[in-house]
C-alpha cells in the first residue's frame, strides 16, 4: 500500500490566500475580516500535527473537511478552504474530487444542522475537536467525500 501524502500548513495557508487573492479581482467572491481577525496558526498547526495517519485516505479527508470548518482558523472562506484542501489532498493521493455547487450548498446546510445538534453552536470550536471520537459531523463529511470521489 502506498504511503498517504498529507497536507501541510503551507498548503492550507496557500489555499486560503488564493481564495482571498481571487476575491480582490472578482466581486462575486467574498472574503472579509482579514484586517480584523488574524489567521489562527496555532489551530492550523494542531490540525496538521493531529492527522490520524493510521486511518484511510477517505477518513483523513473527512478529518480535514470537518476540522478546517469547525476550527474556523481563517478570517473568512473556511468552508471553501476545506473543500479546496479536500480536492488537493485527494488529487495528490491519486483521486479525483468533483461536486456541483448545489451539492456543496446541500452539504453546508446539513452540516449546519448537525453542528447545532452535536455542539449546540455554530461558533468556532476549540482544538479538542481534533481528538474527539467520530460523530455525526464526521460521518456527514465522510459520506460527502465518498459520494464525490473517483
Amino acid at each position: 500500500m502506498a504511503q498517504i501524502k498529507l497536507t501541510t500548513l503551507e498548503n492550507l495557508l496557500d489555499i486560503n490566500e488564493e481564495i482571498k487573492r481571487k476575491s480582490l479581482s472578482d466581486p462575486r467572491i467574498e472574503y472579509s475580516g482579514d484586517r480584523i481577525y488574524p489567521v489562527k496558526i496555532y489551530k492550523l498547526s494542531a490540525l496538521i500535527n493531529s492527522v490520524p495517519v493510521y486511518r484511510s485516505v477517505f477518513e483523513i479527508t473527512a478529518y480535514y473537511l470537518k476540522n478546517i470548518i469547525l476550527l474556523q482558523a481563517f478570517p473568512d472562506a473556511n468552508h471553501r478552504t476545506a473543500l479546496s484542501t479536500v480536492e488537493m489532498f485527494l488529487k495528490i493521493n491519486g483521486y479525483s474530487f468533483n461536486y456541483a455547487p448545489e451539492d456543496a450548498y446541500q452539504f453546508r446546510k446539513e452540516l449546519y444542522a448537525r453542528r447545532m445538534r452535536e455542539y449546540k453552536t455554530y461558533e468556532e470550536m476549540p482544538i479538542s475537536v481534533l481528538k474527539e471520537k467520530d460523530n455525526q459531523v464526521f460521518s456527514l463529511c465522510l459520506d460527502f467525500v465518498k459520494a464525490h470521489t473517483k
